[in-house]
């Protein structure tokens, strides 16, 4: 008896159906209102159904999406990492220094918080609590933590102890902005201090730390 074959299936860079669009649409309305609650309230307080009566669904839609609030609060937080990492990286795209890509990162995390509290609120309730977002946004720091020691710059002996400092540093430094603790040019003297403890010169830490922001000159 010969084979079926089998149906054949949509090409993969296919354009979205109507219906798609609209699931793609209703998703994200989710993930923007869980989003909105973790800016307002800590996540072990925030209910599935809570979820959709912020994003005014019936109950019921957001089962099609999430069965658990952990699922919910997982595709925020790679929302969050994804679409600011990639943000960061297209700026630094010309950038060929990883040392001074790391301090472009470190600044631009801070000045986001500095100019969005809510949504520094969501980043630092969740990172702690969510392993995919930690390994989205380690992806980046890794690549310009070795960038910066094969070019000399840097000098650490553990690359796991490098990520967490440049990691606890940046999310302190951001948590200091949203409670009101931040210092004159706070995104400036954090990335120096940063830079040092990974190993730079005080000069060439200070001047990595201070040059003008992608876009920005």
């Amino acid at each position: 008896m010969p084979t079926p074959t089998p149906p054949p299936q949509p090409a993969a860079d296919a354009p979205l159906t109507r219906g798609h669009k609209k699931r793609e649409r209703t998703r994200r309305s989710l993930v923007d209102a869980a989003l909105r609650l973790v800016a307002r309230k800590e996540v072990g307080e925030i209910a599935l159904l809570e979820v959709a009566a912020e994003a005014e669904v019936a109950n019921g839609t957001i089962y099609n999406y999430f069965r658990t609030r952990d699922e919910v609060l997982e595709a925020v937080a790679l929302t969050l990492a994804n679409e600011f990492s990639d943000a960061i990286s297209g700026l630094s795209a010309n950038v060929h220094s990883g040392a001074q890509r790391l301090a472009i990162g470190v600044r631009m995390f801070i000045l986001r918080a500095a100019d969005d509290h809510p949504w520094a609120n969501a980043l630092l309730r969740i990172i702690h609590l969510d392993q995919a977002m930690r390994s989205r946004l380690a992806e980046h720091v890794l690549d310009d933590l070795r960038a910066g020691l094969a070019e000399g710059i840097f000098s650490y002996v553990d690359e796991g102890v490098a990520l967490d400092l440049v990691v606890a540093c940046t999310t302190g430094a951001m948590r200091a902005v949203v409670e009101g603790r931040q210092v004159a040019e706070h995104d400036v003297r954090v990335a120096e201090m940063i830079l040092r403890a990974l190993g730079a010169t005080p000069a060439r830490a200070r001047k990595l730390a201070a040059l003008p922001l992608p876009g920005t000159d």
